[in-house]
Formats: C-alpha cells, sequence, structure tokens
C-alpha cells in the first residue's frame, strides 16, 4: 500500500514535471524562466531559493546570478561575486563533465569563499549545469533548508530534468534574440552601405563643394544622430568652419559659418595634427580644456568625435560631431563616418581642384576680354561688368546653377568677336554711320568662329552669337524673335544695354540708373524680354536703396556687384 501511494505521488510529480514544462516553452524572456523555474522547484522539491549564472559567450565569463526567493543580505554577494569555476576544481569538474553537484553542508565546505559559506550555514545546497546544444550555457544552483533532508535522487532527477527543459528554452530564446540582434545589426550594416553609395553618388556627381558638404552633413546626422557637425578645412595655417549646425544647441561663435580656428589646443586641432579620429568624453569642465572645446562643454556637448579630411595622403580639414550624451561615439560607428569622411574629402579635393582650374580658364578668358575692351577708352571693364550684371539677373531670375554658370561667361566674352573689328571703329569719339554698322554688326559671328573650337564653350556660343536679338525679331545675326532667342542671350542683352546706358561716351554723358530703368522698360517687349527687365529692376531696386538718380560709379558697382 505504501509503495502504491509513493508510486502515486511520483505519478503526480511527474505530471507537474510535464505541465512545468509545457509552461517554461510558452515563456519568451529568459528573467520570467528562472522565475517560473524557482516557483515550480519550490512546490516539487521544496527549495528555498534558486540562483541562475548564464555564460556570457562574448565575454567568456560567466554574467552575474539572477535569483529568485533569495533573503535580501544575499543579494549584494550573489550580485557582486563572480562565478569563476577555474577558481573552484570541483565546480570546474562539474561544468566539464555536466553533472551535478550537492553540498549537503556548504557552510563548512573548503570549496566555496568564506563569504559565502557563512551565509550558506544551515542550507544544502545542489549545482546543476544548464545544457542546450551540447553546450554549457550556465548553472543553477538551487538551496534547501538545513531543517529538511538533503535532495534525494528523485529530487535530483526532477531537479535535473526541468533544469533541462528551463535550459532548452532559454537556448531557444537566446538563439530568436541573438537572430534579430543579427537581423537589425544587419540591416543596419547594409542602410550604412546604402548610405554610403548615396553619398558617393550624389558628391561624386557635383563640383560644388557647398552641395557636398550639405549632403554629406545630412547624411551623417542621419546615421549617427549627432546633435552637432561642423566641417573645418584647412586654409593657410588655420581651420575655416565652413558648415556647421547645432540643431536645437547654442552653436559657439567660434564654429559657426565663416569662423576662423587658429591652431588651438583642441580636438580638431589633434585631429588635424595627427591626421587620426580624436574621441573626447567631458564629464566635466576640467581647467585644462581648451576655448573651443570649452564653449563645446558649455553649449551641452559632454562627446565629440574629430575626424580628419585625408586627400592625397594630405589633411585637408577636419568632420567634428558632438552629442550630449557621453560616449556617444562607438567603435564601429566611428568606422562607418570615416569611410563617409574620406569619400567626402576626396570629393571636395576635387571641388576645390576644379574650382582652381575654372578660376585659371575663368582668368585667361577674362584676359582676353580686357584686351578688347582696351582698344578702346570708353569701353575698359565693360565686358566684367556685363558678366557681373547678368548673373545678378539670373540669380534673380532663379535660374539653375548651370545657367547662371552659362550666363557668367556669356556675358564675360559676348564681344569677344571685336577682336577682328578694325580699331578706328572701336575707338571712333562719335556715333557710327550707316556704312560703320555692317562690319561691327559681325561681331557675334565672329567671337562665335573664335570660340568654337573651345570645348568647354560650346554652351556659352548661345548667348554670344544672340545678345543683339529683340524680341520683336528685328536684331540681329540670325533676326531671332521671342521666346526663339536663347535666355541667356536675352539676359546678356539688358546687361550689356544698361552698362552702355549708364556709361559715358564723347558723344553723350551717361544715364542715371533710374533713366537706365525707364529705357529698359520702354523698349520691354520690343527689343527686350519683359521679365528679363522685371527682374533687373527688382535687382537694382533693392541694391540702390531707392538712390536710383545716381550716376557715380559706385552706383555701378552697386547694382553690378550688388
Amino acid at each position: 500500500m505504501v509503495n502504491l501511494n509513493q508510486g502515486d505521488a511520483m505519478t503526480d510529480t511527474y505530471s507537474e514535471v510535464i505541465a512545468g514544462n509545457e509552461r517554461l516553452s510558452g515563456l519568451a524572456d529568459v528573467d520570467e524562466v528562472v522565475k517560473d523555474l524557482s516557483r515550480l522547484l519550490r512546490r516539487l522539491v521544496k527549495s528555498r531559493w534558486i540562483a541562475v549564472y548564464f555564460f556570457d559567450r562574448e565575454r567568456r565569463d560567466f554574467a552575474p546570478a539572477i535569483s529568485y526567493g533569495l533573503p535580501p543580505r544575499f543579494l549584494p554577494v550573489f550580485r557582486e561575486m563572480p562565478l569563476a569555476p577555474d577558481k573552484i576544481p570541483l565546480l570546474k569538474g562539474m561544468l566539464r563533465k555536466r553533472q551535478h553537484l550537492l553540498l549537503t553542508d556548504p557552510g563548512s565546505s573548503d570549496l566555496l569563499p568564506s563569504k559565502l559559506r557563512s551565509l550558506l550555514r544551515h542550507l544544502s545546497l545542489l549545482a546543476v549545469p544548464m545544457v542546450a546544444r551540447n553546450q554549457v550555457i550556465g548553472a543553477v544552483f538551487i538551496a534547501r533548508s538545513g531543517e529538511l533532508p538533503p535532495f534525494s535522487a528523485p529530487d535530483i532527477a526532477v531537479i535535473r530534468d526541468m533544469v533541462s527543459h528551463a535550459a532548452l528554452v532559454v537556448s531557444h530564446i537566446q538563439l530568436f534574440d541573438e537572430s534579430l540582434d543579427m537581423a537589425l545589426d544587419l540591416a543596419g550594416r547594409i542602410d550604412v552601405i546604402l548610405t554610403i553609395d548615396e553619398i558617393n553618388k550624389a558628391i561624386s556627381s557635383s563640383l560644388s563643394r557647398d552641395r557636398i558638404m550639405g549632403t554629406a552633413i545630412e547624411h551623417i546626422e542621419r546615421i549617427t544622430q549627432s546633435e552637432f557637425v561642423a566641417i573645418l578645412q584647412v586654409e593657410e595655417k588655420s581651420l575655416a568652419v565652413t558648415a556647421s549646425r547645432a540643431g536645437t544647441l547654442p552653436l559657439p561663435e567660434s564654429l559657426r559659418a565663416g569662423s576662423r580656428l587658429a591652431r588651438c589646443r583642441c580636438a580638431a586641432w589633434t585631429a588635424c595634427r595627427t591626421g587620426r579620429s580624436t574621441a573626447v568624453s567631458y564629464r566635466e569642465a576640467a581647467k585644462n580644456l581648451g576655448a573651443t572645446d570649452r564653449a563645446l562643454f558649455a553649449a551641452g556637448i559632454r562627446s565629440l568625435l574629430a575626424i580628419p579630411l585625408m586627400a592625397r595622403d594630405q589633411v585637408k580639414g577636419v568632420l567634428l560631431l558632438g552629442d550630449r550624451e557621453e560616449g556617444k561615439f562607438a567603435r564601429g560607428e566611428t568606422f562607418t563616418i570615416e569611410k563617409i569622411a574620406s569619400q567626402m574629402a576626396v570629393a571636395l579635393e576635387n571641388a576645390r581642384l576644379y574650382e582652381d582650374m575654372r578660376s585659371l580658364f575663368i582668368n585667361t578668358v577674362s584676359s582676353l576680354a580686357n584686351a578688347i575692351d582696351a582698344k578702346s577708352p570708353w569701353t575698359k571693364g565693360h565686358s566684367e561688368r556685363v558678366m557681373h550684371i547678368s548673373v545678378r539677373i539670373a540669380k534673380a531670375m532663379g535660374l539653375s546653377d548651370d545657367t547662371v554658370e552659362r550666363v557668367r561667361l556669356g556675358g564675360l566674352l559676348h564681344d569677344i568677336g571685336k577682336i577682328g573689328v578694325i580699331e578706328a571703329l572701336l575707338e571712333k569719339p562719335a556715333l557710327l554711320s550707316e556704312d560703320e554698322f555692317p562690319p561691327m554688326r559681325l561681331h557675334p559671328e565672329k567671337g562665335v568662329a573664335i570660340l568654337a573650337p573651345i570645348a568647354q564653350l560650346q554652351d556659352v556660343l548661345p548667348a554670344i552669337l544672340h545678345h543683339h536679338e529683340r524680341w520683336d525679331g528685328s536684331g540681329y545675326p540670325k533676326g531671332l524673335k521671342g521666346e526663339n532667342i536663347p535666355m541667356e542671350a536675352r539676359i546678356v542683352a539688358v546687361a550689356d544695354s544698361f552698362d552702355a546706358m549708364v556709361s559715358d561716351r564723347p558723344y553723350k554723358k551717361g544715364y542715371s540708373v533710374g533713366e537706365s530703368l525707364n529705357e529698359l522698360r520702354k523698349s520691354a517687349g520690343s527689343h527686350f524680354d519683359t521679365t528679363v527687365v522685371e527682374a533687373f529692376a527688382r535687382h537694382v531696386e533693392r541694391a540702390m536703396r531707392g538712390e536710383l538718380e545716381t550716376r557715380s560709379g559706385e552706383a555701378l558697382r552697386r547694382v553690378a556687384g550688388g
């Protein structure tokens, strides 16, 4: 009869074990698994508390214990005391052999540290390895009151079964979490790759330094969530701040766009001097901080990253990032930003080289245009003034950068064909006669013939050829009418006529700015495009601030440089 009752009890116990294992299988949080395991063991084997150490594969060590049922005075000891199998041979052997270890009197065991022995008096302790996929993933320590008998063989069998199942559940949770982390990490890496490719396309397709910097800053802000971004470029013996953003943070004056940062003790100059990225974490406003870093600290910055912009093995500038969060810039994130910075540095250097070549080209053709203007004392500086006025009109009309550039060169070179005109006509101190006009009217076509062999000027030729066409079709050389006249030519025509009106000639005194605008408006719709005239008139009225009757050279400079 006793054996029968024992059999019934064992059947009930294993039924509870199966039900408990099913509940464990439905959990999705490691802490919840440990908590439920503790509750089940307390009911089935009368345990007092459990402590679980999980193995951290990255650190190759056991993480601090997760426990349930521990008395408050036990908690600091178990949380702070690491599980060190190497220092306890018997425990090391238990984990290696994946066997359990029973200590019936842990309070007097030499296997445990003295601090732990004093806490475990009057208890029995069972240590069981957690094994899943043939790997030890942790160890469970189960305590029972010394007033009860030590764990029996059936108790240990129940405990091992439940610990084994809990290990399997925890392993699945960890595997899922790792898979999710890997997926998120992979998604992040894909986003970084796509972003770098996007930046590469954007900055490689542009030779505008402003556009390159704007694109780079926009993407860096998105990837790093940094609250402060600045680009500094080496200029002579200083770092020039060419772009900066600070979100809601107050931007220090020394780091506003247009400022110059003289050589000093700061993260930016350290990166510039060493050619290596420099990360700084401000825990407090240390007295030895340089003025720039102190200003950033005062603005709320607690993490700073300075990355050198390298091109041709030389530091060309510094990318500076800041954030209110301490320790913001992790190594993996730094690597990504360094890649972007490297692309940006090369693109900025290419843009600088392009600007240098363009400047050389402009200076060369300017010299040629000035040589033409110098053939007559009355037209000195005319081509450059027409160029500046034409650019002002094009920008006032909101035209594209490419169109503005064609207008710039068209205005500068519009009279280049006069190199083939008899000097006597250019220097004549009186109005040209009807017989003298035909040779002069050939200068647009001669200009095109002179410049046609230059491949870089093909888009500029229409402005040169047609700047004497009229809106009503009465101009030359082709008699084009209205919208058929290229926009660049319409703009140069207005600029050219305005400069001629306000300039003094031997046979006439120059008009005032206001008189010249009136003349242009009278001819709008017949000689000139009304839209171009009105855009120019609005620009002039803003530039002159009501002083339209002035005739001074300063007034003309204000219109041209407005």
